[in-house]
């Protein structure tokens, strides 16, 4: 009798598209919201915190959802890299006036904001910054046991206005622009994510390859209606104890964001954006904000509170 070897044999039709099972994820600990985290010209797979995978070059994919509109996060404290992950003190995912679960509000609207006032962060940049999610599926998950697996994706600033490289090539919100204007439609068809080489190794460029075929329509469709895929797209970031004490009052909840995916100093977005909003008059001159207390968390901690899944 021959030796019959599981990994080797061909998955059961019934199961090519049933992906991981909840059993076997919670058992292997892989269980929290998967994102894509680009950083020096590496898209990387994250699962609870942890990297699953990485893929070099570009990274194609079907934008299934994104949140309605271009968001605000701002950080009290100044990154530094040793620094514990944790939510902003004051977000919002209108831009237009902080989220009700901010728990240091700068003001009651972001175009009256002291933070979004150019001098306001390092340099001459704003310290309140610009930020959208994105849910996508990769189009090399398709026939495998991942197929229709969403991943989220946290656009800053410059991935999301400005100019890009060619005709066909775009920051995200003059992608859809321009998919837009000539009639196409965003989640019909795939796009292909790059890194911006004349920018930084953080910022994300996209460029449409080709429409979906029937398959991959009834894929995405699913996935877009699913409640699971708007949680995605919405900051919803909550006090979550970990440890089983009780919760702390007056602490910022931990995030999903990391200040070290954030760093970078974002240039004043392009007049010709639609989320631009006239400033207020520079301020002459400046104090350095009181950094608040964080509560520190491992960095699992960190997505399970953002993800609003655990």
């Amino acid at each position: 009798m021959s030796n019959i070897t599981l990994l080797d044999q061909n998955l059961p039709d019934f199961l090519q598209t049933a992906g991981v099972s909840e059993l076997t994820k919670q058992l292997a600990g892989k269980t929290g919201t998967k994102r894509i985290v680009p950083k020096n010209g590496i898209f990387r797979k994250m699962v609870g915190g942890e990297e699953m995978g990485k893929i070099k070059g570009t990274l194609n994919a079907i934008v299934v959802s994104a949140s309605p509109k271009v968001g605000r996060i701002f950080y009290a404290k100044q990154w530094t890299p040793d620094a514990e992950p944790t939510a902003p003190d004051c977000f919002s995912n209108d831009g237009a006036a902080p989220d009700a679960g901010s728990v240091n509000k700068q003001a009651e609207r972001c175009d009256s904001c002291q933070q979004n006032i150019k001098g306001s962060g390092m340099g001459n940049s704003k310290a309140c910054r610009y930020s959208r999610r994105i849910a996508m599926v990769l189009e090399e998950d398709f026939g495998t046991s991942l197929e229709g697996e969403v991943y989220q994706l946290n656009l800053a600033s410059k991935s999301l206005f400005g100019e890009g490289s060619g005709d066909n090539t775009h920051t995200f919100e003059n992608y859809t622009k321009y998919l837009s204007n000539n009639g196409k439609s965003l989640d019909y068809v795939i796009t292909q994510l790059s890194f911006n080489e004349d920018n930084d190794n953080q910022s994300i460029l996209f460029t449409p390859v080709r429409y979906i075929n029937q398959h991959q329509h009834a894929v995405t469709s699913k996935a877009a209606a699913s409640p699971e895929v708007h949680k995605l797209v919405v900051m919803t970031p909550y006090q979550a104890d970990m440890s089983g004490r009780p919760k702390l009052e007056n602490t910022r909840p931990m995030g999903e964001l990391t200040k070290e995916e954030d760093a970078p100093v974002y240039a004043p977005i392009a007049a010709k954006a639609e989320a631009v909003v006239e400033e207020p008059k520079k301020r002459e001159t400046k104090k350095s904000a009181e950094p608040t207390p964080t509560v520190k968390k491992s960095l699992d901690a960190v997505v399970a509170a953002w993800s609003d899944e655990e």
